[in-house]
């Protein structure tokens, strides 16, 4: 039997108590294997070599620049007492001090990148490198189970029991006094994404890839610390729900706030019109082909964590961490364009001219600046795999990947995958990522001479350059407006009961105005 490396036992650990596990399943399927690493430890503690280390946090996710701490708390809450007791206390044991765990976590690992491991006993680094200080951007999610069904008694009136958040909140003290409101816990005001049982779901089946995750937790940020701007949401669903469905220059955004205003209200209701809508359910059927690019990600992981992904024999070997940079290349890419890369990559698939290897190429970036090249070659008959089809095919690639340069100057990396084509029956692939951005006129005219060799990228015969954009929704979203305040007594935002209430006598009133 063949001893699984660390990274393998890393990839096949569950977390330790159920929360944990849910958490570390949601996440995998999100973010996938390579970059999720459920409860890591540093070598705190540890003297002398001997001793358990100190659990960094419940789930890691380092992605390239992007670092994601989570914890994960699940805390009874005590519905026999009255709330202004029961409620003070939860929120101690379950968001302050994942707060503060999240916040200390976030210190160590800025300033001993190199002490993260796998295991308590500290004997497996973190296989990929963290990112550096000075470019690292750092998420903190706290996770926190157990008051979910006592907040949807609170609110009453069929509330999805979510946390209201109230951006003026700071601090355990604040916080005491407003149940089931959520501002930033920590009095240095570093954010915290504060999640729960359900909210914690539904963000990571809306936003299942890293760079639709981490997009959507930088302008919720941006949203909720607006200077002098306080803002009020009835729940995580409905801020998710006005996010996916507001754009601006083509990304998904929140409603910009008018000058002068300091004060914003949320409505209560848009995630469920969201959810029920015929655009988000032709949108999860859209994204159906896309998780073919999730699997081929997936496929490749499981090599470099074994220690079995090859290098071109021509090419100096690499390790893991390298081979993860070319295939979180592939990872970047957010679900949307999943969609339309996997729809190239099956029409290369599909391809089968005998002899002929067939190559499909899709620009993205305005002008474009990123470069996919999907091949398929098919083996010629008596050919030998290994010394000489798939040199022969991982050649190919690399001249496509860098000769593309001559066709569109301004691209500054390509990425390529190579394959036999389905009708051959069985399949192989080739990842290769290539930075265009530093080569020289001298290494474009060799690489262009390589590609006449091989008969390829012939703009006036054979290369077919069209623009095409699929849209994410068939049709844009239009949720009624705001109203133009939620504000109780004392210019208090209204929590949901009250905002319940308000509406009720709003269209009461205007019942009977008619």
């Amino acid at each position: 039997m063949i001893e699984k490396t660390a990274w393998e036992k890393s990839a096949s650990a569950h977390g330790t108590t159920p929360s944990e596990r849910a958490l570390a399943s949601l996440a995998r399927k999100a973010f996938l294997t390579l970059w999720s690493y459920p409860n890591v430890f540093t070598d705190e503690g540890r003297a002398n070599g001997k001793g358990d280390g100190k659990e960094l946090c419940d789930l890691l996710v380092v992605f390239g620049n992007d670092v994601l701490l989570f914890s994960d708390k699940d805390c009874v809450y005590q519905t026999n007492v009255d709330v202004a007791v029961a409620w003070p206390r939860w929120y101690r044991s379950a968001i302050d001090k994942s707060a503060r765990q999240l916040e200390g976590a976030e210190k160590f690992i800025r300033a001993y990148p190199r002490r993260i491991f796998l295991d308590k006993s500290c004997q497996s680094p973190l296989p990929i490198s963290l990112p550096d200080a000075s470019v690292a951007r750092y998420y903190l999610i706290a996770v926190t189970r157990g008051a979910h069904f006592a907040a949807r008694q609170f609110f009453g009136g069929g509330s999805s029991g979510s946390m209201m958040l109230l951006n003026e909140l700071v601090g355990k003290s604040a916080h005491a006094e407003t149940p089931f409101h959520i501002g930033f816990p920590l009095k240095s005001r570093r954010f915290v994404h504060v999640l729960d049982e359900m909210t914690v779901d539904l963000l990571l089946e809306e936003l299942d890839t890293v760079p639709d995750f981490v997009h959507y937790l930088k302008k919720k940020e941006e949203f909720l610390q607006q200077p002098g701007v306080v803002v009020s949401v009835p729940g995580e669903e409905e801020l998710l729900a006005r996010y996916m469905s507001t754009m601006s220059d083509e990304e998904h955004a929140f409603p910009k706030t008018p000058k002068g205003v300091n004060f914003v209200a949320l409505p209560e209701g848009d995630w469920e019109v969201y959810r029920a809508s015929p655009q988000w359910k032709a949108k999860q059927k859209a994204n159906e082909i896309s998780y073919m690019w999730d699997a081929l990600i997936e496929h490749q992981s499981g090599f470099i964590r074994s220690g079995k992904a090859i290098t071109v024999p021509w090419q100096p070997s690499m390790d893991g961490v390298n081979h993860e940079r070319i295939v979180r290349a592939l990872a970047a890419q957010p679900r949307l364009a999943r969609r339309s890369l996997s729809t190239d990559l099956q029409v290369a698939m599909h391809r089968s001219d005998p002899g002929r290897m067939f190559a499909r190429v899709k620009m993205s970036g305005r002008p474009p600046d990123q470069a996919f090249v999907f091949l398929t070659i098919p083996r010629t008959e008596g050919e030998d795999y290994d010394t000489t089809y798939r040199n022969r095919r991982m050649h190919a690639l690399m001249v496509y990947c860098h000769a593309i340069k001559d066709a569109m100057p301004t691209l500054m990396e390509t990425i390529g995958v190579a394959s036999e084509p389905f009708s051959e029956g069985v399949a192989s692939q080739d990842f290769m990522h290539v930075d265009l951005s530093k080569m020289s006129e001298e290494e474009l005219q060799a690489w262009r001479k390589q590609a006449d060799e091989l008969d390829i990228l012939r703009p006036k015969t054979e290369m077919k350059l069209f623009r095409h954009t699929e849209p994410e929704f068939p049709a844009p979203f239009r949720f009624v407006d705001s109203p133009p305040s939620y504000l109780g007594e004392g210019g208090m935002p209204m929590n949901r009961a009250a905002r319940r209430q308000a509406e009720r006598e709003a269209r009461r009133r205007k019942k009977g105005a008619r």
